[in-house]
């Protein structure tokens, strides 16, 4: 490890430390993923609301659905104002979707799919009636966080304005009492805890995009080994390797793995996603020839025939890239 390589991993060492102080169980887990490899999980198709990672600008905050509204305003003809039971009384669509971290480490644990359920966006734009002029649409929270993403985009049949997760009401830590869900980008624009969208006719740069990181946020190509675990040793000639591949609305055509390093490919089997939106889980059949130490990679290609990038990258300012590969030892 070099000098700055080792500079970086004792600074965001330190960091998810300082943090564990606030959130224990979760960044003790992930503390301990990134510093001692990945151990094997079992992934479900559906990630259950306790299990589901947590990212927030700055705390969770106490809204009261009795007291809440949200406002639709900006360039636009008839402006808005919901409390929670109005929204609730609209027609509602139920959809699943995988919503996935921008800081999320190669291998990583801040991804997600759901059962979100909702309003769709774009019934309450007509209602509001969008101004021609409007570019964009600026996102506030409870908590003071605000972003934005393109009005065109949030006139998609799929992006939602939900209400619920999993069959029950957003938990608090999950932005209750409404959300927004925008299938195909990374979760710092779907803000949490909405009380206003404002329909601007410019593009809003939020906190993150203030700072250097990506505007457009379109989630990267991934890929991750969920079983085995990295250094488990297996005792066997025939093991399921098995993991998830996500490439945001884009979709997933192909997962290959590699047991020798990436000299040589193998396809792996899908399982049929769960929407257009969803990750996709993959598993592979490994005739093992015998006793050593192998180097598992794994590798996805997108809808539109890319190849996931093998290049390293850090998740600033666009996401990570790089493939997932683990280490295990055989003894037959």
């Amino acid at each position: 490890m070099d000098a700055m390589s080792r500079r970086g991993f004792l600074i965001r060492s330190a960091a998810m430390l300082a943090l564990a102080a606030f959130r224990p169980a979760r960044l003790a887990t992930a503390f301990n993923f990134r510093i001692f490899g990945d151990a094997a999980r079992a992934t479900t198709p559906i990630t259950p609301n306790d299990e589901f990672y947590i990212t927030s600008y700055r705390h969770t905050p106490e809204v009261d659905a009795k007291g809440w509204s949200l406002r639709i305003k900006g360039l636009v003809r008839n402006p808005l104002s919901l409390t929670y039971d109005s929204l609730l009384k609209r027609p509602h669509t139920g959809m699943f979707s995988t919503l996935e971290c921008i800081g999320n480490s190669i291998g990583g644990e801040s991804i997600g799919t759901a059962k979100w359920e909702g309003v769709k966006l774009s019934a309450l734009l007509d209602e509001a009636g969008v101004n021609p002029k409007a570019v964009g649409v600026v996102l506030r929270g409870a908590d003071g966080y605000a972003d934005s993403f393109p009005a065109q985009r949030a006139m998609r049949e799929e992006v939602l304005l939900v209400t619920k997760m999993n069959g029950v009401p957003l938990p608090d830590d999950h932005g209750f009492p409404a959300r927004v869900i925008v299938p195909g980008i990374y979760g710092m624009k779907n803000v949490k805890w909405l009380t206003e969208l404002e329909l601007v006719d410019h593009d809003f740069k939020g906190y993150w995009e203030t700072r250097g990181w990506s505007d457009e946020a379109e989630v990267q190509t991934m890929s991750r080994i969920d079983l085995p675990g990295h250094s488990e040793t297996l005792r066997s000639r025939d093991y399921t390797i098995k993991g998830i591949a996500f490439s945001g609305i884009r979709g997933v055509r192909k997962v290959e793995v590699s047991t020798d390093g990436g000299a040589t490919w193998h396809p792996a089997t899908l399982e049929p996603a769960l929407s257009p939106y969803s990750w996709v889980l993959w598993s592979y059949q490994w005739k093992i020839p015998g006793p050593g130490r192998y180097k598992i990679v794994v590798r996805a290609t997108d809808g539109q025939g890319t190849v996931q990038s093998s290049i390293r990258r850090d998740d600033f300012p666009d996401g990570k890239s790089g493939l997932h590969d683990i280490t295990v030892n055989v003894e037959i």
